[in-house]
């Protein structure tokens, strides 16, 4: 691969890291300004909207950086998913070492610029360290599980190629927000080794659980890829089909259809269709209508009319033609020839057919006799 090309991914990955801790490290600062003084117990001091100030700052941040930085590195800034990337074969060795520490050393720019740019008499208040209470195996159980849901985010929505992709940002941008949520009161919630390493080196001060921030999200990492590979490897877009196609899943029904089947005892049995809507309303109508309602026992509706397209009665252009058959048309009494109308829809197309071929006997029907 051209040097070109790792320059070009070594400056984008360190202004992208740069730009994602600076902003999401100057919201949690911008958060401390209304803190207590006490600094005793994190969980005590830390508010609800303090919380939730410091969740978007970071998710948000991550969310707009890693979107324009997308297609110029693939927005990685964090080196656990870079090991995570290197480990899965998706970036070289070379790549990987490149974005690594240009990952680092963005962290450490950022944290230089909030301390420069705000004010402050404590220049270790956006470093990550453990709360007052938190252990340090439930901190390091905490940051692991943490990244390793972030690190899963991004091999499900930007790593695997899907639909929707192009909004792999939004999903991981949320998760991080999430994440931030649940450790931020805790652990701090570095979740990835330059957002702890940066303000470290420039605030002069490491914690002895410092090494929680580094171990801890580079194993979440490899913990995310191992359950991403068994899921590759047991094929899991199998398990629901046509997840990311425009097509109907095979495997859904709506609940009329379903109950039709089930009364008509056939698994494969197709609703009637009808040719527009107002045969639908009228040709259900004529079905299930009793003596007098709607359909009389001629067939004619409430209109005038006989039957129904689709309904299996024959329709009035039908009827001239059934009796013209014998000639018995009379336009001056306005009475037309039309056979015997069975109740049964099918008995009904079987004659229609049947009187092309070989007509039979007619009966005579006047108006007044359809309207008795």
């Amino acid at each position: 691969m051209p040097i070109r090309d790792h320059l070009m991914a070594a400056t984008g990955e360190l202004i992208g890291t740069t730009m994602f801790l600076f902003l999401g490290e100057g919201g949690a600062k911008t958060a401390q300004l209304s803190r207590a003084a006490s600094q005793t117990d994190v969980a005590t001091v830390l508010s609800n909207e303090s919380i939730l100030f410091i969740a978007t700052s970071f998710g948000l941040s991550l969310l707009v950086s890693a979107w324009l930085f997308y297609r110029i590195t693939g927005g990685l800034f964090n080196p656990a998913i870079t090991l995570s990337l290197w480990l899965a074969g998706v970036l070289t060795s070379t790549r990987a070492v490149v974005l690594f520490f240009s990952q680092l050393l963005g962290g450490i720019i950022a944290a230089a610029l909030v301390l420069a740019l705000l004010p402050s008499t404590n220049v270790s208040s956006v470093n990550t360290q453990l709360s007052s209470g938190v252990s340090i195996a439930q901190g390091f159980f905490i940051e692991m599980l943490c990244t390793s849901a972030l690190v899963f985010s991004v091999f499900m929505l930007a790593v695997e190629k899907h639909r929707a992709t192009y909004l792999a940002p939004i999903g991981i941008g949320l998760t991080l927000f999430t994440c931030h949520l649940f450790a931020v009161v805790w652990t701090g919630s570095g979740l990835n080794p330059a957002r702890s390493f940066g303000p470290a080196v420039v605030s002069g001060v490491f914690p002895k659980e410092h090494w929680i921030y580094w171990i801890a999200p580079l194993l979440g990492g490899v913990f995310a890829l191992i359950y991403f590979e068994v899921l590759k490897t047991l094929k899991y877009n199998s398990v629901v089909l046509d997840q990311d196609s425009d097509k109907e899943t095979v495997g859904l029904r709506p609940v009329h259809v379903r109950f039709y089947r089930f009364i008509r005892q056939d698994p494969n049995a197709e609703l009637p269709s009808f040719n527009n809507d107002e045969d639908v309303e009228k040709g259900a109508a004529a079905v299930g209508a009793s003596n007098g309602d709607r359909v009389d026992s001629m067939g004619m509706d409430k209109t005038g009319r006989y039957g129904h397209h689709g309904s299996g009665f024959p329709s009035r252009e039908m009827t001239p033609a059934l009796g013209a058959a014998n000639g018995e048309r009379d336009l001056n009494e306005g009475t037309y020839s039309v056979p015997a109308i069975s109740r049964n829809p099918l008995d009904n197309v079987n004659t229609a057919a049947l009187s092309l071929n070989a007509p039979p006997a007619a009966t005579r029907v006047t108006s007044e006799d359809t309207l008795s």
